[in-house]
């Protein structure tokens, strides 16, 4: 139910207070009231109840920053439904790589950027305006997506992922600045409600802008869509500029390029989450990453099974639908989750272990599927799991954490995470190219996602308890 309660607001500057990890004593930047969310306003009377999702909206900061993400990432499934649709036409001129094989490289190029840059990210996030870096990385991609109109020919396949690579890139770091930035534009005690209606928005964008740029292809064409994608970030960019959050704090370490090459940095935010005892909420996208060979399979599902029609734009129809599968699935994770088990600790860490086994338990019924109605209400399922692994994951951590890690912490999650996607997803790509069928690849990474699970029941234990001090931080 949605909370309607009239509510006073009154302005206490632009800075909030910063909770330390000793429980019971603040720390400010600038003092404030308490009670300040950080982004100039404060709310005199909490809700008498758990507030709906919808309800973190009202903090103006975090509403211009999920206007930005919604934005974005609209246009970021409209190029990804269409870079895949061009892929899969000239894979078949393609004489070196089979079409799974460029599927795969495709994935990695999306994700492998952020283990390489993500530990520079998240040190420029921990110490530079979070604002800028989003900013400048959105007006970047802007360009960036536009040399996507000149690839047409197989021989310019390489050219198509220098370009991808530049995009993900720069994207690495407005993730890390608008993940190390939503804590400090919400209280703490709606910080799960803020991460959780951020994936749901990814979630729906994922189904809403998966469906909607496989229509949009079949009148603007794949060209087109490169172009609607540019557009999203300059308007993105726009919801940016009003955004006021509390001003950098001086870090105790400064920023050395060594430390950044030899990842001295991230090793101080390892650090931190081991003495904290994190590692296996940090690490759960990590065991997760046998999921990663799912969004290979999904692409060449689409390809080889459910495309109605021949020529890119029938498998980019059929690659959006499964997509926007995804996109209902992930949304409606977080929410039942919340529903049904609550958001206190225990009950995060019990809608991890969940995630894994519905997730795999999905995919697994994929082959049994004999259209694509029924394909996308079991991979809705298998996603509904893995969203609710992904935001509790990210809540225990998050709320545990002491700010100046966060940047960090959220790069060495993030780290994990690419470098098991893309290695599972290269592997279907190329097992699927040497002959193996999508039904043995399909249960083959049901398999490795059930045996992440299996270690996260064994390690989670470990993780702080609600009254702990490293669960009060």
């Amino acid at each position: 139910m949605l909370w309607t309660s009239p509510v006073r607001w009154k302005d206490f500057g632009s800075a909030g207070a910063k909770w330390s990890c000793n429980p019971g004593k603040v720390s400010c930047a600038i003092v404030t009231k308490p009670g300040s969310t950080g982004n100039g306003t404060n709310d005199e009377r909490k809700p008498p109840g758990p507030i709906h999702l919808i309800g973190v909206l009202r903090h103006r900061n975090f509403r211009r920053l999920w206007l930005s993400q919604l934005i974005s990432q609209a246009g970021d499934w409209f190029q990804r439904i269409a870079l895949l649709a061009l892929l899969s036409e000239l894979g078949v001129q393609e004489a070196w790589w089979g079409v799974g094989t460029l599927f795969g490289v495709e994935l990695t190029l999306r994700l492998l950027p952020a283990a390489f840059f993500g530990p520079i990210a998240g040190p420029f996030a921990d110490r530079f305006s979070k604002r800028g870096l989003m900013l400048a990385a959105d007006l970047f991609r802007a360009v960036v997506v536009l040399g996507f109109l000149w690839i047409d020919q197989p021989d310019e396949i390489p050219w198509l992922y220098a370009l991808l690579l530049l995009h993900m890139s720069s994207s690495i770091f407005f993730t890390a600045a608008r993940s190390a930035a939503v804590p400090e534009t919400v209280p703490k005690d709606e910080l799960h409600d803020a991460l959780a209606l951020s994936a749901a928005t990814w979630s729906a964008m994922l189904a809403f802008g998966s469906a909607l740029g496989g229509l949009l292809m079949q009148g603007v064409g794949i060209r087109g869509i490169f172009l609607l994608d540019s557009f999203t970030f300059l308007l993105s960019a726009g919801f940016l500029f009003g955004l006021r959050l509390p001003p950098v704090a001086k870090h105790p370490e400064p920023l050395r390029l060594g430390d950044l090459l030899l990842f001295r940095d991230l090793a101080r935010a390892a650090r931190h989450g081991r003495q904290q005892r994190l590692f296996p909420a940090l690490f759960a996208k990590t065991l997760w990453g046998g999921a990663g060979g799912f969004l290979v399979i999904l692409a060449l599902l689409a390809k080889d099974r459910f495309a109605l029609g021949g020529g890119p734009e029938a498998v980019g129809g059929a690659m959006a639908i499964l997509y926007a599968a995804r996109g209902v699935g992930t949304g409606l994770g977080p929410f039942l989750g919340r529903r049904l088990l609550g958001r206190h600790r225990s009950a995060l860490r019990r809608q991890v272990g969940w995630g894994f086994w519905i997730g795999a338990s999905g995919y697994a019924l994929v082959p049994f599927c004999p259209n694509l109605l029924l394909a996308f209400l079991v991979i809705s399922l298998a996603h509904c799991g893995g969203s609710v692994l992904w935001v509790c994951s990210s809540t225990l951590w998050q709320q545990s954490a002491q700010p100046a890690f966060r940047g960090r912490l959220f790069a060495l999650e993030f780290f994990g995470m690419t470098v098991a996607f893309s290695a599972t997803g290269l592997l279907a790509g190329a097992l699927y190219d040497s002959g193996a069928s999508l039904n043995g690849l399909l249960w083959g990474h049901a398999a490795l996602v059930l045996l992440g699970g299996l270690i996260w029941s064994l390690w989670s234990p470990s993780l702080p308890s609600e009254n702990s001090p490293e669960g009060l931080s």
